[in-house]
């Protein structure tokens, strides 16, 4: 046999004769990682109503053995604990995520106050916003339409900072 390359890291490697021409990747442990990836993925396209009704089953296994889950926490006290910290870390980034959301949510009427104060001037400005500031306004604002906005208040023909190439000029083009 000869050497084939491998379908993860492009390696090459030596083939076990035993496998043949199934054998498609080299035996690294984050290829066989990937692969393993994939075939998951594609077992779940294949099957995709396998786990429909699954917690039902589960509950009534459960109902039916009450005490199992109280008898497997006593014996696998490490289970608990490696729960009990990656609980914490989710409950964690929960408030954070909430946190920052509030955050944001809070400073929109300033910015909202910031973004129409540059929409009646004659020439394009910097706005001084975040991406991430302005992905949040806009997105709560669903009533707002801003190119329309934009339209009424910059004389896009009399602007002499816009140059006539790209995307612009596309945009100018729209406007006449």
């Amino acid at each position: 046999m000869k050497k084939r390359k491998c379908k993860y890291c492009e390696t090459f490697f030596m083939p076990n004769p035993k496998v043949g021409k199934r054998h498609k990747i080299c035996g690294s442990p984050s290829c066989k990682k990937a692969l393993k990836a994939e075939n998951n993925a594609a077992w779940r396209r294949k099957n995709p109503d396998y786990y429909k009704g699954y917690y039902f089953r589960l509950k009534e296994w459960l109902c039916s053995h009450p005490t199992y889950l109280k008898r497997y926490r006593e014996e696998h006290p490490e289970y608990v604990e490696k729960n009990r910290i990656a609980q914490r870390i989710r409950d964690r980034k929960r408030r954070l995520n909430l946190d920052i959301q509030a955050q944001i949510r809070r400073q929109l009427p300033e910015i909202t106050e910031i973004l129409w104060g540059f929409y009646h001037l004659d020439r394009q400005v910097q706005m001084p916003l975040k991406p991430l500031e302005s992905t949040l306004l806009f997105s709560t604002l669903p009533c707002l339409d801003i190119q329309a906005q934009i339209d009424k208040s910059c004389r896009i023909r009399e602007n002499s900072s816009i140059q006539r190439k790209g995307v612009m000029k596309h945009v100018l083009q729209k406007a006449h």
